[in-house]
């Protein structure tokens, strides 16, 4: 076998074609992944950071930074185990319904739900002034907490609930013959089994919270943090080595969890606990658990539906909190500023390709026996932990300077690599659903690396580049944290304009222009299924 393997990576490496792709992709990763990085890491002193510490507002918000990571990562991964059970049992009531509510926070620009929120909770929100006659101040901690409950909490929804599928509804069974009752059954038996998952969630949570900027600058207030600190030094003071060293101390803790989550989500453990799966249907819930269950869920949703209502109302609203009259207005100013969503498309496509065809080549390399193909596999992977705020000044340090400064390639490159670790997981997992032996086929009949690739894997990984292209195209339309870094006077995109619009009190507008980006969003997803649908339909009758 050892003998076969090393002739196989001999052929491999002896070929041309592959190798210039494997170097080409090899440094163009390290250009585009690890120099930034570098940049932002080298570029203070050693004295700079040694005086960390005697910065009292950087360690403020270093401390603030992770009490709203434990807070909001907690209430986050509850709320998305409730979720995720409730969608994994076939008695509890509205299932379907709670699941399709639960992933509307995933499409929303990373922003919404802070805004929104501001409109119904604020000082001049529609339920705590106008409805309840309150004066409430929802800027701060605890509005950040509650915003970041619900953008967030769908992602452990997804993992918890893919552990609770998966396990075997007999064990449950079996406990229950032997005598437990619901409640024992529940606390040793499934949530017991779904424990990795939740961990796994709660890891994945807590990143999300740590790098969020775009909830936590419109929501947080004077509440100091390190995601917006590194944009207030660079926006308000031009002090770029101290954003550099906000976003390093930003880094430890990501990269800390990252490489955690990936380790213990990796070794999936709980996905094989019982073997084989099974058809029996699951034991019923105990009536009090399902009716808890029901009344939370129903109460998250309402939650939901309000980020949606709130944001759609605003544009049709003529003053919100004073005039509750009706109005187009606000459509006719968003509309003067419509440019800047035709820049989104534009970039947001362009970083779209760049992700789905380098996934798609950075997966192909790393799955021949090339030496190395581990460290391009660490760098597909590496900007998953790096928060967007820290890419952002690293591409302003790394490449501002250069012919791609001020242009919108630069904020195309860096959205496009931040989000790489998506198109190459994609296609990743479904080269490892194709079978070996079309491959061998062609290089029976003499082709090399590069033909195998063109000819054999690119029309098989076609989905993989598709959805890779939507996810990434849809993210980097309504990203922010990398935006507001680097963004040039030619180059103004929708997510920024709606930013400056919210910080400057223009809410009808910010509601009719973020409305907008949510249609776009919508039609890319719906033009995706219509893509990936044609693409089954023809597969099909090929096959």
């Amino acid at each position: 076998m050892a003998v076969l393997r090393w002739g196989e990576v001999r052929r491999q490496a002896a070929d041309p074609g592959l190798a210039l792709t494997f170097f080409g992709a090899v440094g163009i990763l390290v250009l585009f992944v690890l120099y930034p990085a570098f940049r932002v890491l080298l570029y203070p002193s050693l004295r700079d950071y040694l005086a960390i510490p005697q910065s009292l507002r950087w360690m403020q918000a270093a401390r603030n930074s992770l009490v709203m990571m434990l807070i909001s990562t907690c209430s986050a991964t509850f709320v998305g185990l409730l979720f995720a059970f409730a969608t994994t049992r076939p008695d509890i009531p509205g299932r379907r319904f709670f699941r399709n509510i639960a992933m509307l926070p995933l499409f929303a620009p990373p922003f919404m739900v802070a805004f929104a929120y501001i409109l119904m909770f604020g000082r001049l929100g529609l339920i705590t002034h106008t409805l309840l006659g309150m004066t409430a101040n929802i800027f701060g901690w605890h509005g950040l907490w509650m915003v970041q409950t619900v953008a967030f909490f769908p992602l452990a929804m997804l993992i918890i609930s893919g552990v609770l599928e998966a396990a075997n509804p007999s064990l449950e069974h079996a406990a229950r013959n032997l005598g437990a009752d619901e409640w024992s059954v529940l606390r040793t038996i499934t949530l017991a089994l779904a424990r990795p998952g939740i961990a796994g969630a709660a890891l994945v949570v807590a990143i999300s919270v740590l790098a969020d900027f775009g909830n936590a600058v419109v929501i947080a207030g004077g509440f100091p943090l390190l995601a917006t600190e590194a944009w207030f030094r660079m926006e308000g003071m031009g002090d770029l080595k101290g954003a550099a060293l906000v976003v390093a101390m930003l880094l430890i803790p990501t990269v800390a969890l990252f490489l955690l989550e990936r380790y213990w989500v990796s070794r999936r453990v709980y996905t094989t606990v019982t073997g084989r799966g099974s058809r029996i249907e699951r034991p019923p819930t105990p009536p009090l658990l399902k009716g808890a269950v029901v009344t939370l869920c129903s109460l998250v949703s309402v939650l939901i539906l309000l980020v949606y209502f709130g944001v759609v109302a605003g544009a049709f609203t003529s003053v919100w909190g004073r005039d509750w009259s009706l109005t187009l207005s606000h459509w006719h100013l968003a509309r003067d500023r419509i440019w800047s969503l035709w820049s989104s498309v534009k970039i947001g496509a362009i970083a779209g390709a760049m992700t789905g065809v380098v996934g798609v080549v950075v997966a192909f390399l790393t799955s021949r026996s090339l030496p190395l193909r581990n460290f391009l596999d660490f760098l597909a992977v590496l900007p998953g932990a790096l928060p967007g705020v820290f890419v952002g000044v690293g591409f302003v340090l790394a490449f501002n300077a250069t012919p791609l400064g001020g242009t919108l390639w630069i904020l195309a490159t860096a959205l496009a690599f931040w989000h790489l670790p998506m198109g190459y997981q994609a296609a990743a997992a479904r080269l490892k659903q194709i079978e070996r032996s079309i491959e061998e086929a062609a290089v029976n009949l003499g082709a090399s690396g590069l033909r195998v690739l063109w000819d054999v894997y690119l029309p098989l990984l076609f989905r993989a580049l598709v959805e890779a292209f939507a996810v990434s195209f849809i993210r980097a339309v309504t990203n922010v944290s990398i935006v507001v870094f680097l963004i040039s006077p030619g180059q103004v995109v929708a997510t920024f304009v709606i930013l400056n619009m919210i910080q400057n009190n223009i809410w009808g507008a910010a509601g009719a222009l973020t409305t907008m980006l949510l249609l776009l969003t919508f039609a890319s997803i719906g033009l995706t299924w219509l893509v990936l649908g044609r693409v089954v339909r023809t597969s099909a009758v090929a096959g």
